[in-house]
């Protein structure tokens, strides 16, 4: 009895032994697991911020004070979203009257607290009425204050409180490939449309309009006039074409760059018109082929081929061989054609070119005319 005795303590005995050893290697590699889990988890959340800065998680308490649960958030669809919601308020529709019955509609946008709105001069030309439809409902009358048919654009007066105004960006910084926001009326009965896209292209040339921005955000009847903006809420373009007619075409839509809107607008609010301006030469744009069989030490610029009698750029003595390197301190490059650097001014306007002649670089002022 005392034999079995000894034998059930000692099989107690290991039982408690082995049951302390199980306890103990949890409690270890629970430790150590989650030591590792730390710092694995540390490496792929700093690995995922520096690969994928788009995705985020962000914890969110229960208002019942349990367990916390996770939520994803894409930062570039809220860049987007925030965006949308504090620009569109000052995205209007743009309703005109024609004779005859007749009428069109389009797009515009609230350009300062005194009520002028920008749109294209397409949308009310030969307008005798025309009205604003506000994003948020409501209606009010407009007039036309200035417009221009060379560059497709007016200003209209609005009388009353503006919901809110949309700020200028630099339609020369975002690069290809950069998110882009359209917002407008497309087909003229879906107000406050937006879609998305990304800028596809600069100095596009299209229906007899130069130094166009193109995007592959969709654009339709009803979009012209509104605005492209980038994740900033910055206006860096005016919708204005789209490509139709020409195949299966899909995906090309146009904008009025903000750089060349800007200073047209400007001058519709203060004189009611605005002229392209015209300088009197022909040129071609250098590149590193044309350069070496002229013998230039530049690739970029542009050079010129003759120069017509009794124009600015006669008046300013250039001649045929000399390379526009610079217009206002802008450099003359790809991203910065001289078709589209003048189109940022008015006839009328007085700029600086810098111009390299005989290896030797020289500044000369000259007022931009108008094609006669």
């Amino acid at each position: 009895m005392q034999s079995q005795r000894k034998g059930s303590y000692l099989w107690l005995g290991i039982v408690v032994v082995l049951i302390f050893v199980m306890f103990t290697s949890s409690v270890v590699g629970g430790v150590v697991g989650f030591s590792m889990a730390r710092r694995w988890g540390g490496s792929a959340a700093n690995s995922a911020a520096a690969g994928i800065p788009a995705l985020t998680i962000e914890p969110v308490n229960n208002v019942d004070g349990g367990a916390t649960q996770q939520t994803l958030s894409i930062t570039e669809q809220s860049a987007s979203v925030e965006t949308v919601s504090s620009t569109l308020p000052a995205v209007v529709t743009v309703l005109a009257q024609l004779g005859f019955g007749g009428g069109s509609s389009g797009s515009g946008f609230f350009i300062s607290q005194d009520g002028y709105v920008v749109t294209n001069n397409h949308v009310v030309e030969g307008a005798t009425d025309i009205a604003i439809v506000y994003a948020k409902g409501g209606t009010a009358t407009a007039k036309v204050v200035g417009a221009t048919p060379e560059f497709d654009l007016a200003v209209l007066k609005v009388d009353g409180p503006v919901p809110a105004v949309l700020t200028w960006g630099d339609s020369s910084e975002l690069p290809l490939g950069g998110t882009v926001i359209a917002i407008g009326s497309a087909l003229g009965q879906y107000q406050n449309s937006v879609t998305s896209g990304v800028l596809s292209g600069y100095n596009r040339q299209l229906a007899g309009m130069s130094g166009l921005l193109q995007t592959d955000a969709a654009i339709n009847q009803g979009n012209s006039g509104g605005p492209l903006l980038n994740l900033a809420g910055q206006v860096i373009g005016i919708n204005t074409l789209v490509a139709r007619g020409q195949g299966d075409v899909e995906g090309m839509g146009f904008a009025i760059p903000s750089n060349t809107a800007r200073n047209v607008v400007k001058n519709l609010v203060e004189t009611g018109q605005a002229r392209q301006p015209f300088l009197g030469i022909q040129y071609q744009a250098l590149n590193p082929q044309l350069a070496t069989e002229t013998g230039l030490n530049i690739t970029e610029g542009a050079m010129l081929e003759s120069v017509l009698d009794n124009t600015p750029a006669d008046r300013a003595q250039l001649q045929a061989g000399d390379v526009i390197v610079a217009l206002n301190g802008q450099s003359v490059d790809d991203r910065h054609p001289l078709v589209s650097l003048l189109l940022e001014h008015v006839a009328g306007d007085t700029v600086t070119l810098d111009v390299l002649r005989n290896g030797q670089v020289f500044q000369t002022q000259l007022t931009l005319g108008e094609r006669a």
